[in-house]
């Protein structure tokens, strides 16, 4: 039988790991076209590191000997675009906190002799012609092997194990030579340079010449053969829906007795999410710690409960899950349209709120259930645990909820149930009352200030929608934020007589004149009804409209308004 008939009698799964190793440059004298031939010397550790760093005397083995910083160290020669770098955990340690970065630059290692930093992030990163970014923590494990790379695009792809991990990071230049970069940072201690034609695998590297046979390809190859190979790799932003394998836990602290279904997320959604194929479950990727945005697929009801239930964390990251809600529809979003911080969607034009890290550092099993009264008071509880006030917002707008599964959240599914209504009535969503064509009429009225300042008072009418009443008779409903024309103030209490006296009484004298939040500008406002003067005008806005949970700073009071004073 010819050589050629036995070629094609091999199992197909055969021609598959032949096909992957060429795409690897195991095969001599290959080009994949995806990655260099690999016919380049061993990379070995550049002579200018660190001062902790010891390198091995055949210049592939660097360790750190004490502390934990001071680990910086550089490819002694430069890379090649679609070169796999790829290194093996020596040593790992428990004693410290974080592990390895890793990156390029484009900065020639010798001349950089006598000025080398503690860490490469931030200290390098910083600087033009540095890109790293630490390592998540528990994929570093000792004899596991890393591999990273950088396209022509300028993207950073990694994988472990074998298994290939995506995007790394983006924005490396490209266009001139580049050195491979690694700062032995924390718990890891030891790194050593791997060459890919013969230790491409967990063993212990060997001392002499290698005789690396055919099966030892295979056993190689074989963990790898679920790894993507692509030129250029999804975007975070494409990344595509996920099955899970298997089904989510079911609820433990919510009433047997209240039912609740999954509720899926919209398809507008961060860069970093990927949604299940239902879309009941977002996941953020495990590389990032920002842009986690998911929307509920329509709009909320009142007295609707929403369960957030935790399915994974990461807890080397800070920071934990963001609630908010907004008169925005997601579909009429795209994912450059969100940011990375979710306090800046308060400065887009349609009503955001949001509230950060509502539950402190949440665990995997961690069940969050939130509520909307028909007040307007955002109401959550963790765990079947007592009831909390987050912050209360406009009721009468047409509102979706919104997440961000930030920092140590990683993965979540929400939950909704159907509100009780009294028989015969249909739920009542959050649907803006129409607002009439013609004018109404606006009530303007003034009020000393203590202090000898003056309060210019405007009042709003209410909208045709129900308004509620609190006990003291004071209207509680506020329309939505409108920026003042004209740079006129206004105010949405009420002008009875009752105003000058509590303008009289209540108003306290600010302690300082910097605005308690940006420190910036003059304290220039009352917040109403606890009549705390701590903010400026713009500040003391943003507090009413949910920045800050709608609650005076100060004394926690619910802002009802805002009133802008004047010094005469």
């Amino acid at each position: 039988m010819g050589v050629s008939s036995t070629f094609d009698s091999m199992p197909a799964s055969l021609k598959m790991f032949k096909k992957v190793k060429k795409r690897l440059g195991l095969g001599r004298g290959v080009n994949s076209g995806n990655h260099v031939a690999n016919n380049l010397p061993p990379l070995l550790f550049h002579q200018v590191h660190g001062d902790n760093v010891r390198i091995s005397r055949d210049g592939s083995l660097a360790r750190r000997a004490e502390s934990f910083c001071k680990g910086v160290v550089f490819s002694a020669r430069p890379v090649k675009v679609n070169e796999r770098i790829y290194l093996r955990f020596a040593e790992v340690s428990d004693n410290w906190s974080g592990v390895l970065r890793f990156g390029f630059t484009m900065n020639d290692p010798a001349a950089l002799r006598y000025s080398l930093p503690k860490y490469a992030c931030p200290d390098l990163t910083n600087k033009p012609g540095y890109w790293a970014k630490a390592l998540v923590e528990r994929l570093c494990e000792k004899d596991a092997i890393l591999y990273y790379y950088v396209n022509s695009a300028g993207d950073v792809h990694f994988g472990v194990n074998g298994e290939d991990k995506g995007i790394f990071f983006s924005g490396v230049d490209t266009r001139g030579q580049l050195w491979a970069m690694l700062d032995i940072y924390g718990n890891s201690t030891a790194v050593e340079f791997l060459d890919p034609r013969s230790h491409l695998n967990n063993s212990r590297r060997q001392v002499g010449p290698s005789n690396t046979n055919d099966h030892d390809v295979d056993r190689i190859i074989s963990p790898m053969s679920n790894m993507s190979i692509h030129h250029g790799g999804p975007t975070p932003s494409s990344e595509p829906s996920f099955a899970e394998p298997s089904p989510p836990p079911p609820l433990v602290f919510q009433h047997p007795s209240v039912k609740f279904n999954p509720l899926p997320f919209h398809r507008t959604r961060g860069k970093n999410i990927r949604l299940s194929n239902d879309r009941c479950i977002a996941s953020r990727l495990e590389t990032e710690f920002t842009q986690g945005y998911v929307f509920t697929g329509r709009p909320i009801q009142l007295g609707e409960k929403i369960v957030v239930q935790i399915l994974n964390t990461e807890p080397m990251y800070l920071g934990a899950l963001a609630l908010g809600l907004t008169s925005c529809d997601p579909a009429s979003l795209s994912p450059n349209d969100l940011p990375d911080d979710s306090d800046h969607l308060l400065d887009r034009p349609e009503y955001w709120v949001v509230n950060k890290d509502v539950a402190g550092g949440t665990q995997r099993g961690d069940e969050l259930a939130f509520c909307i009264t028909t007040q307007g008071e955002v109401q959550m509880s963790k765990n079947g645990g007592p009831t909390v006030s987050l912050m209360h917002i406009d009721q009468s707008q047409t509102l979706w909820a919104f997440l961000d599964i930030y920092g140590s959240t990683q993965k979540i599914r929400i939950l909704g149930s159907t509100p009780a209504h009294p028989q015969g009535s249909p739920p009542r969503a959050l649907v803006a009352n129409p607002v009439p064509d013609r004018c109404r009429n606006v009530t303007v009225a003034t009020a000393p200030c203590a202090g000898g300042g003056t309060v210019l008072v405007v009042n709003l009418p209410p909208t045709t929608g129900p308004s509620y009443q609190s006990n003291s008779g004071l209207s509680t409903y506020s329309p939505t934020y409108i920026e003042p024309v004209g740079g006129l103030p206004y105010s949405t209490i009420d002008s009875t007589e009752g105003i000058r006296e509590w303008a009289e009484n209540s108003i306290s004298q600010p302690q300082s004149s910097d605005c308690s939040v940006c420190y910036e500008r003059q304290v220039d406002s009352v917040l109403y009804t606890c009549g705390h003067m701590c903010m400026c005008y713009e500040c003391s806005v943003q507090q009413w409209r949910g920045k800050g949970g709608g609650h005076c700073p100060l004394c926690r009071a619910v802002i009802r308004d805002v009133i802008r004073t004047f010094k005469s």
